[in-house]
């Protein structure tokens, strides 16, 4: 088995040096974009990672916040981007199996210029669940 594989090695390492340089280099190029491609469509859970994030950081029993950024793709003030926004902190909300009978959003505030915001979000929401205590 084991000198097959060798076998195989050895006659793909012989294709790849009998292309040339540009050959070499093409087969490189078309695998990778071979792996792009494969790698799929961009999902919604993926926008909600990339722009927004759920912080608790003063434990479970201290208040949510919902922290989110604005881009070109979802704008400050647009209504679709707006409904985004509110499905990406529901879903983040059930990940964490919090507010199970609904949420509101009490406040909406830019983050502070000396505030701790590493991932340079541009606005915190504090959210409360509903039924809560």
């Amino acid at each position: 088995m084991n000198a097959r594989l060798a076998d195989a090695a050895r006659g793909a390492t012989q294709a790849v040096s009998g292309l040339g340089a540009r050959g070499s280099l093409l087969l490189w190029l078309a695998l990778a974009a071979a792996g792009c491609a494969a790698s799929g469509p961009k999902t919604s859970d993926f926008d909600r990672h990339r722009y927004s994030q759920l912080a608790q950081p003063e434990g479970p029993s201290g208040p949510v916040f919902f922290d989110v950024t604005y881009s070109a793709d979802y704008p400050r003030d647009d209504p679709q981007a707006e409904a985004a926004r509110l499905a990406w902190l529901e879903g983040w909300l059930k990940l964490r199996r919090l507010c199970p009978t609904g949420f509101d959003v009490v406040s909406r505030r830019p983050f502070d210029f000396l505030e701790d915001n590493p991932a340079r979000h541009d606005e915190r929401w504090e959210v409360a669940c509903r039924g809560a205590g």
